[in-house]
């Protein structure tokens, strides 16, 4: 019997994000460990991307293009709001530290609009408390926040997060909700008062949980509603 021939990944999908503290964010803020970056040339400068999804067998990599890097990226809350810079060594304990992989060669961006076909199911929900439950479930097991990403729909602003229902789902779900204010930062919000949320800089009040927001440069490749 003839082996059957194994899905191959033909490229990647790249999301461009709306700064490096955005990515700094993404990559550090509320996670058990940074996640690792990857940098790479891109014409004149160097990409730096982080892997953060899966969409039918194509990694997801959130990016943005800088001048230079160093080997990691450090990352804190500091006062009335955040700090990024690019260090040579991690050893500032105030900092977390997203190591900085260099390669030569990535996975070939699948940029043409037909390579896109698919897309993830999207749900739209009531409003941003809806949404920072579905953002929030995974911390009753004690598993760090689903990032919240948003980005302009003509006059709107889209705020969403990506949340597979079953463990066994072979994509998640965008779960989304529209309003006219500007994402930013942090939601912060209490189990007690879930509707009650606000857009904050910092992490470290006492009393209260958060979750991260992270702005795309524009609209994501993978979403239609």
């Amino acid at each position: 019997m003839p082996k059957k021939e194994e899905a191959r990944i033909g490229g990647a999908c790249y999301v461009g994000l709306d700064s490096i503290l955005d990515l700094g964010r993404l990559s550090c803020a509320l996670e058990r460990a940074p996640f690792p970056l990857f940098a790479f040339k891109r014409g004149k400068t160097t990409r730096i991307a982080a892997q953060a999804d899966l969409f039918m067998g194509t990694p997801i990599f959130y990016y943005f293009d800088n001048g230079t890097v160093d080997e990691f990226l450090a990352y804190r809350t500091a006062g009335d709001g955040e700090e990024v810079v690019f260090v040579n060594s991690a050893a500032n304990a105030s900092y977390l530290y997203a190591p900085i992989i260099r390669v030569q060669k990535m996975a070939k961006p699948l940029e043409e609009k037909d390579e896109f076909q698919d897309k993830f199911m999207s749900v739209e929900v009531e409003n941003v408390s809806s949404l920072v439950k579905v953002g929030a479930y995974k911390t009753l097991f004690e598993e760090p926040p689903l990032p919240l990403f948003g980005f302009r729909d003509g006059s709107d602003w889209v705020l969403g997060t990506f949340a597979r229902i079953d463990d066994y789902e072979e994509a998640s779900i965008f779960f989304y909700t529209k309003a006219k204010e500007e994402p930013s930062g942090f939601i912060r919000y209490t189990y007690d008062r879930i509707a009650e949320t606000t857009y904050v800089k910092r992490t470290d009040e006492p009393g209260y949980h958060y979750i991260k927001v992270v702005k795309l440069a524009g609209r994501h490749p993978l979403v239609e509603f």
